[in-house]
């Protein structure tokens, strides 16, 4: 039988915004965080003069060795992280969309679409074979189309993934790109 090894992570924002993975500071000024299990990434949105959207992997955080230290878990600078108005605040990372929600200092809302998720989603996208879908969505944010074969070249090339692709992309002007 194979048994699964489950670790708990705690992670948490103290009342002086500082974001820890246990007893580990992750980050020393933040203005908010979330979880977000269905694309792996613990997101949060830094606080000061610079403000920046940032993204660690779930998985990278499990196999965090705290004695390492800083230096030898480069996976804490993580993800393409991305500038945000100061005084914005993380309120939600969509499951379904590489889409997240943020509250500007006015109060409104608004919805961006980091590179970090837009291609965890198009890579997800390539893998279920799901290439019109993937196609739309890394024309529309300017991702090299090249992801698309090298994912997996074998398969896209000999196993019927070009003809896949053909037949769900009915634009021939698309098809010329």
């Amino acid at each position: 039988s194979v048994t699964e090894s489950r670790r708990w992570l705690v992670v948490g924002m103290s009342s002086r915004n500082r974001l820890y993975c246990g007893d580990f500071l992750l980050a020393d000024s933040i203005s908010s965080f979330s979880l977000s299990l269905e694309n792996g990434f613990l997101c949060y949105v830094t606080a000061g003069s610079r403000c920046i959207l940032r993204f660690l992997s779930l998985h990278d955080l499990c196999t965090f060795d705290p004695l390492l230290g800083a230096d030898g878990n480069h996976f804490l600078d993580g993800y393409e992280p991305r500038n945000v108005e100061r005084g914005s605040r993380l309120v939600a990372v969509l499951a379904q969309k590489p889409t997240v929600v943020l509250q500007m200092p006015r109060g409104n809302l608004e919805i961006i679409y980091p590179r970090a998720l837009v291609l965890r989603h198009a890579m997800l996208g390539t893998q279920e074979r799901r290439y019109k879908e993937t196609f739309e969505l890394m024309r529309r944010h300017k991702v090299d189309l090249n992801l698309i074969v090298d994912m997996d070249p074998y398969h896209f090339l000999e196993g019927g993934g070009v003809t896949s692709l053909v037949e769900q992309i009915e634009s021939i002007d698309h098809l010329n790109l």
